[in-house]
């Protein structure tokens, strides 16, 4: 019912979900590492029943794995999750800006420059800090693709969060070759030139995958994000039935 007050145990669960959530898309709980019921539940000052409502969300949104009569355990690094993470912001992301970049305001444009002068002054400092004016630079470089493939994104851009981070403190050159990266991102939005845009966000993306895969996983062979990024950054040709006529009652 619209205004009817949350129970504690429901406003338990929320605190202790979205805290843990944080707690391993940032990295604070290492990938592999156990969850204690009976510990989460003393720390909060709760019963167990909200945790396990919390670790069942959590479990449900893939961070964690449970298996009966054993202690959860958040899910260790996966190089097949990288991949189909990274390839699907990439292919996403690609087609969210250059949709996007047409509708670009002078106003947006700002916002974008200021995010970016943001995350240049923060550069090789610290990485949460630095994270929030990324979080907006990404997420207005997409502002006009519409609500629901928006949604999807920033699920997609949480989760790979954690990845992110063994990049930029295992990558020595993360943080100089990202700001060059972002830096040319905007200026092809400046200068709306949407294809361009497309194609610098979809390699900037694979890099970062790709490098950290290099790092977790070498001997794998990441083909689903090299496909990803040759199609985002495909060269359009004309199709040849577009000229002809399509007839009447076709889809």
């Amino acid at each position: 019912m619209v205004g009817e007050t949350q129970s504690p145990s429901r406003n338990n669960t929320a605190v202790i979900y979205h805290r843990l959530r944080e707690d391993i898309l940032h990295g604070r709980l290492a990938a592999g590492s156990g969850l204690s019921q009976v510990q989460i539940a003393d720390h909060f000052g709760v019963s167990r029943g909200p945790v396990r409502e919390a670790l069942r969300l959590l479990q449900r949104e893939g961070l964690i794995v449970a298996e009966l009569n054993r202690r959860a355990r958040v899910t260790p690094f996966s190089a097949e999750d990288l991949e189909q993470l990274y390839a699907m912001r990439i292919l996403s992301e690609a087609f969210a800006v250059r949709v996007s970049v047409p509708h670009f305001t002078d106003a947006d444009l700002e916002d974008l420059s200021q995010s970016l002068e943001e995350m240049e002054r923060l550069t090789g400092g610290d990485v949460d800090a630095w994270e929030k004016p990324h979080l907006r630079f990404h997420a207005a470089l997409l502002a006009y693709a519409g609500e629901r493939i928006l949604h999807l994104i920033e699920q997609w851009f949480e989760h790979s969060e954690r990845y992110r981070r063994i990049y930029i403190a295992d990558e020595p050159s993360a943080w100089r070759v990202g700001a060059r990266e972002h830096r040319s991102i905007f200026e092809a939005c400046v200068n709306r030139h949407e294809v361009l845009a497309a194609e610098l966000l979809a390699r900037h993306l694979s890099r970062t995958a790709l490098t950290v895969l290099g790092l977790v996983a070498p001997e794998h062979e990441p083909s689903v994000v090299r496909t990803a990024v040759r199609a985002a950054t495909a060269v359009e040709t004309p199709s040849p039935v577009s000229s002809r006529r399509v007839p009447n009652g076709a889809l």
